[in-house]
């Protein structure tokens, strides 16, 4: 079995700099759309409204991802892949 706590941050599917980086793209891309309704684009704020509710599900995934980091630190879940 491997202990998945030796994984690699560069190598976690989501680790500290991946995850502000979309938090970020996304970011920028609401305010982009929210713009873009100012300006007339059919649906701007809406795609704004939506994009935001993505970033706070990946906020939520995150505080997942830190609690289950936590809990395994504590041993308190396994940290075998098996």
């Amino acid at each position: 079995m491997t202990d998945i706590t030796n994984i690699q941050t560069a190598e976690f599917p989501l680790n500290f700099e991946r995850y502000n980086h979309l938090m970020d793209e996304i970011r920028d891309a609401a305010r982009g759309f929210e713009r873009l309704g100012v300006m007339g684009w059919p649906g701007g704020k809406d795609l704004d409204r939506r994009l935001m509710k993505i970033r706070a599900d990946l906020l939520g995934v995150w505080e997942t991802i830190q609690e289950t980091e936590r809990a395994m630190r504590s041993s308190t879940i396994p940290k075998s892949d098996g």
